[in-house]
């Protein structure tokens, strides 16, 4: 069974008291027991421990089970290395404080939208064309106030090929809209992959890994308009980690990807593209050992046919996920 040792029943306590938090995958094994008594799906997963090398325990001296899927979570997938879960619908702002998981993923939220195809739709989904290299200048270096990318008013050039509608249209990708987008809170678990922290919800992964997808959303929000699955949908994820050297964060997928260290640009790969992957070495960002800085993942699905997501990182995550402010646990 998974396992967490936290120095209270809240993650928010935890880390009042300073517990830095390690994120690593041991590759634990299938369907084992949760403490609701529900089977566990996928693979793998991860254990939080003290950095410290002390073991942190729950308030009556015992460990705390971490617990996959979370309660009343839907849409739970295996996929290549993990599996993700759809949370719940949060579009009115209100946010859950505690999952009662036992930090058992990372969690972000979903926004969908309708296609840009139909006549209400959001006119930047399902409308761009295709390119097979990252376009980059979307977004500024550095995130805004509010913690999103802010648009960089890109040129003509640019926008007609990210199939881009300006400013009002992109700001809608990442903040709630009513009647433009429906949020949800999702779940992804990570597994181990050579002894690295993996999310792959992807194809063509190589090693005799299975292909698999990444569609949160199926059958819910607007739903599926008339496709097997339920694409135009964006993924934005807020956590934090304790640098120690020689970490590294690695995104492959599709369509548009922004990740962000400590509020600055480090991964970009805008546009309607297939696959792509970059890698960033946190030993070349100027960071202090031991300190923490903060990491978010921008990530938007703009077309079909296809969607794949997949992270890698060797960081040590201090929580499970942040929405709205709110940290989840």
């Amino acid at each position: 069974m998974l396992k967490i040792r936290l120095a209270s029943q809240g993650y928010s306590v935890a880390l009042a008291c300073g517990a830095a938090l390690s994120l690593f995958a041991p590759g634990c094994g299938t369907k084992e027991k949760g403490t609701d008594g529900e089977s566990s799906v996928g693979g793998g997963g991860y254990v939080v421990q003290g950095s410290g090398g002390g073991s942190n325990i729950g308030g009556d001296g015992g460990p705390i089970a971490a617990v996959w899927p979370p309660t009343g979570y839907t849409n739970v997938t295996d996929v290549s290395v993990g599996a993700y879960a759809l949370g719940p619908d949060i579009s009115s702002g209100t946010v859950p404080t505690n999952t009662g998981t036992g930090c058992s993923g990372l969690y972000g939220v979903v926004r969908d939208f309708k296609m840009g195809t139909s006549a209400d739709g959001h006119p930047d989904f399902e409308t761009a064309p295709a390119t097979t290299r990252p376009i980059t200048g979307i977004v500024e270096t550095t995130l805004g106030a509010d913690g999103k990318p802010v648009y960089a008013n890109p040129d003509s050039t640019i926008t007609t090929n990210a199939g881009l509608h300006g400013q009002a249209a992109f700001d809608e990708w990442y903040h709630d809209t009513s009647g433009v987008n429906m949020t949800y809170i999702v779940a992804l678990k990570l597994g181990a992959l050579n002894s690295v922290a993996t999310f792959a919800a992807s194809k063509s992964n190589g090693g005799g890994l299975p292909d698999s997808s990444f569609f949160p959303l199926d059958g819910a929000g607007f739903g599926n308009e008339t496709q097997p699955h339920n694409f135009s949908f964006t993924t934005e994820i807020h956590t934090s980690f304790t640098y120690k050297g020689g970490e590294t964060f690695t995104f492959k997928g599709d369509d548009d990807v922004w990740v962000f260290i400590d509020k600055k640009l480090v991964i970009d790969l805008g546009g309607r593209h297939g696959q792509l992957q970059q890698t960033v070495n946190l030993d070349t960002l100027g960071l202090t050992l031991t300190s923490v800085y903060d990491l978010a993942v921008f990530h938007a699905e703009r077309h079909t046919s296809e969607s794949n997501f997949q992270i890698q990182t060797t960081l040590a995550f201090t929580n499970c996920g942040q929405v709205n402010g709110v940290t989840i646990n």
